[in-house]
Order: C-alpha cells, then sequence, then structure tokens
C-alpha cells in the first residue's frame, strides 16, 4: 500500500501505472484559472475522468469548438466523476483553493490543443464571475 499525498500546484502527477496515471489539477491562476481559459485540449486516442475533490470547478466541452451553441458547461461536484469522452474538445476552470483529481491515460502523446474562440473565452469568463 501506498499513502499519498494530494497536494501540488497546477498540474501534477500523483502516480504513474502501467497504462494510466492518477493526477491534480490545484488551482494556479495561469494553469487552470479563468484567465487560462484559452485553448480547448482533445486527447485523440483516450478519455479523461474528472473528480472535484474541494473548490469550484467547472468543465467546458464542446463539440466542434467554435461556437457557444456548441457548449456544456459542467459544475463538478463531490459527489460525481466527470468522464470525457476520446475526441472531445474539453477545459477546465478553476477557483482559488480548487483541487480536482484526473485520471486518465499515461500516454497522453496524442492531444491536440486548439485555440478557443474569443466570444466563448468572454461569456463563460462573465458567467464565471457572475458565480453562475
Amino acid at each position: 500500500m501506498r499513502d499519498l499525498e494530494i497536494a501540488g500546484s497546477g498540474f501534477d502527477v500523483l502516480h504513474n501505472s502501467k497504462e494510466w496515471r492518477i493526477a491534480l489539477h490545484s488551482f494556479c491562476g495561469e494553469v487552470n484559472g479563468i484567465v487560462s481559459f484559452r485553448q480547448w485540449g482533445r486527447h485523440l486516442d483516450s478519455e479523461e475522468a474528472f473528480v472535484l475533490l474541494q473548490g469550484r470547478a467547472w468543465l467546458v466541452t464542446s463539440g466542434d469548438g467554435s461556437t457557444w451553441d456548441d457548449c456544456k458547461v459542467t459544475h463538478l461536484s463531490p459527489d460525481r466523476l466527470i468522464l470525457v469522452d476520446r475526441g472531445e474538445r474539453h477545459a477546465v476552470i478553476l477557483g482559488e483553493e480548487t483541487k480536482v483529481l484526473i485520471i486518465e491515460n499515461l500516454d497522453m502523446s496524442n492531444t491536440v490543443n486548439e485555440p478557443i474562440p474569443e466570444d466563448v473565452i468572454r461569456r463563460i469568463a462573465a458567467d464565471w464571475e457572475k458565480g453562475e
């Protein structure tokens, strides 16, 4: 048995296994705060799971990534595991003192990043600031 501390800042890998890993997103404004909400991540050959440990976090997903109407905002909560499908565009936004556990493939090299349109950024940022 191993007892791992769930601590860090930004994105930190907590444990690597043969084919998967456990990582932690801890609030770091320039990594996962609202100011960093600028690009979609897309894992072309794997899924990714998110579990809120503490704080306030949103997972924003999109099919084609180009319009506001195609976006879905999921408010993460401690009693839910949210699974992002293979190829689905996504971005996570964390508030201060927030921690989100990530479970994903060990090899995430087949990942692409794509810019989020400015109108989507503005609308998400406005809703985030209002606390919606």
